[in-house]
């Protein structure tokens, strides 16, 4: 037995089974979260006010889920938040009503956004290449959209949240069984600081940095769009006439081509140019919003889903560990990673809030419109982004 757990412990398994199924949890979480709540007869603006009040948890708490990463090691701090996103998830369930679902949401959704800067930190920091074990990641939550809907359809709507518990169940025994290099850094930082040899950082020596500071209101900006147009996109397919599993398998598809991106991510992510890498991101999702708001034939908006949906997300969640690699200190990449992921959450809250509304009043074709706004002031911010390449930084090679 103990041969066992020697060979398992920072095996590739162990990650394949941890971003697998945490991805798998988290699609079960959020794919169909509009068309769930919409399905109990609850309003766009509800809809939007639940998504909302969720990120407001998550902005609140990232910073201090960060700092106590930082202070008490990734392992204790992260196994308690899996452990409790399960109890969360049961609470969803069984909520009787909309105040106590929104309670459930929030709590699952900062609980389940808490762990992901520590785990994708982790993809980079393993024994094994970034693509190949976070593309384990993609090919969960395409499955995990696909069954959504599958599951959604022919067991009840409530299910996918049940599949949730499983999910990051199996997930924790994954996590367990992870050694990364990033748990001998935060020791070494521990130590450094104990014996005098580095200066002690804290969080507030972020807001002093201004090249960080104008990347934050960048990524406002594009998790305001991408997280709006990700919470009303399962909507907008089905106001168009499809069902919800055909919906979900759209879905799942736009999440396959993640890993293309993936598994090649050595062979551009280090050569890319940060700055370039962000532009490229803020165009797709430039025509994305232009296709949606334009109300363009069914076909064109699947395709623009498809290219406009997950490769520039997964792109700028590789981009931002670049990004945070080579404008913030060593010893505080897990804080910056959470305070990026507060930022998004705040974007996330401002136009999901202002989004429902506008779909509510004028349609969801207005909503992307003001959406499209949104993205082209972010591209215009990012043409006057002076930031270091970062490709001396080698994270994906």
């Amino acid at each position: 037995m103990e041969r066992l757990l020697a060979k398992y412990t920072n095996s590739y398994a162990a990650y394949v089974i941890l971003f697998f199924f945490y991805d798998l949890a988290f699609a079960f979480f959020s794919a169909l979260i509009s068309v769930y709540l919409i399905g109990k007869g609850y309003s766009a603006s509800q809809v939007s006010l639940c998504i909302s009040v969720a990120a407001l948890a998550n902005m609140v708490t990232q910073p201090i889920i960060g700092s106590l990463t930082d202070k008490y090691g990734m392992r204790p701090v992260n196994m308690v938040m899996f452990a409790a996103t399960c109890v969360s998830a049961a609470l969803f369930v069984v909520a009787p009503n909309f105040t106590i679902i929104v309670g459930a949401y929030a709590l699952m959704n900062l609980l389940m956004n808490g762990v992901n800067p520590t785990i994708e930190r982790m993809a980079t920091s393993s024994p094994y290449s970034y693509g190949s074990i976070r593309v384990w990641g993609s090919i969960g939550f395409a499955v995990g959209t696909q069954l959504t809907g599958i599951i959604y359809d022919a067991i009840s709507p409530a299910a996918p949240y049940v599949g949730v518990i499983i999910a990051m169940l199996i997930a924790t025994f994954g996590f367990w069984g992870t050694n990364p290099r990033l748990a001998e850094t935060e020791a070494a930082n521990i130590e450094d600081e104990e014996d005098g040899a580095a200066p002690p950082v804290s969080t507030k020596d972020l807001l002093t940095n201004k090249k960080f500071l104008y990347y934050l209101v960048l990524q406002i900006l594009f998790s305001a769009v991408t997280g709006a147009a990700y919470s009303f996109c399962p909507a907008f397919l089905t106001s168009k006439g499809l069902e919800a599993s055909t919906a979900s398998t759209i879905l799942a598809v736009a999440t396959l081509l993640e890993i293309p991106l993936l598994l090649f991510s050595s062979k551009f992510m280090d050569k890319i140019a940060n700055k370039t890498l962000l532009m490229g991101i803020f165009v797709l999702v430039v025509v994305e919003m232009l296709v949606y708001g334009l109300n363009l034939p069914l076909p064109l908006v699947i395709v623009a889903t498809f290219l406009g949906r997950h490769p520039p997300a997964i792109i700028n969640i590789m981009t931002n560990m670049k990004v945070v690699n080579t404008i913030v200190d060593a010893r505080q990449q897990i804080a910056g990673l959470a305070l990026v992921k507060t930022c998004q959450s705040f974007g996330t809250i401002i136009s999901n809030n202002i989004g429902g509304r506008i779909a509510d009043a004028a349609g969801y074709p207005a909503m992307f419109l003001f959406l499209l706004a949104l993205i082209v002031v972010g591209l215009v911010g990012v043409v006057f982004f002076r930031v270091p390449s970062g490709n001396d930084k080698k994270l994906f090679s």
